[in-house]
């Protein structure tokens, strides 16, 4: 391939070498003047259309490894920076279409009530806010207010106020979101009852 390429430049070369050497006489009736005083304007194409074709064939010899869908050295390698591909894998828009044949995907919330079941640590987060399985949203959000102004850090003066308010934290977080709370309410009721 290399020799091919070089076989193209020494043609695109060698036209303009060889009419240097010629001198014209009469002068053409096309193109502009300064290019006609030297070079007849046939030859001046002959030679720009050689000098593409040598471009192409060089772009074509660089991308063969592209269009051929051949594996450079740096992607045949394992390199760590290859490995983590989590921002693509999870931002993909390829990844809903697996939803269709494989069922939903659990939420990473979902694994980690999971989890917590298995260890026999899941918290109950009906309980860190008072409330009961059937509360709704509004119930909730108000009890989350009341008990964040009892327990916050800065109001509070007991030690273990910030850890209180860490747990009533993210009890709200849970359950105010209608999808983890569904993930959490099927392990709930499996670990509690």
């Amino acid at each position: 391939m290399k020799s091919f390429v070089l076989f193209v430049l020494v043609l695109a070369i060698t036209p303009v070498i060889s009419y240097e050497q010629q001198v014209i006489t009469e002068k053409p009736s096309r193109g502009s003047e300064e290019i006609s005083e030297y070079y007849n304007p046939e030859d001046v194409k002959l030679a720009m259309t050689i000098i593409a074709v040598a471009v192409i064939a060089i772009f074509l010899y660089l991308g063969r490894d592209i269009m051929l869908r051949r594996k450079s050295d740096y992607e045949k390698k394992e390199f760590e920076s290859k490995k983590n591909r989590d921002y693509e894998k999870y931002h993909s828009d390829w990844t809903g279409y697996d939803e269709d044949f494989f069922g939903e995907k659990k939420s990473k919330e979902s694994q980690e009530f999971r989890k917590m079941m298995q260890d026999s640590a899941l918290p109950n987060y009906y309980a860190t806010l008072e409330l009961t399985i059937d509360a709704t949203s509004e119930e909730i959000k108000s009890k989350f207010r009341q008990l964040a102004k009892e327990h916050h850090p800065d109001k509070s003066k007991d030690e273990k106020s910030s850890e209180k308010f860490a747990e009533i934290t993210k009890a709200y977080e849970v359950l105010s979101n209608e999808e983890t709370r569904k993930d959490y309410d099927k392990y709930f009721k499996a670990s509690f009852g």
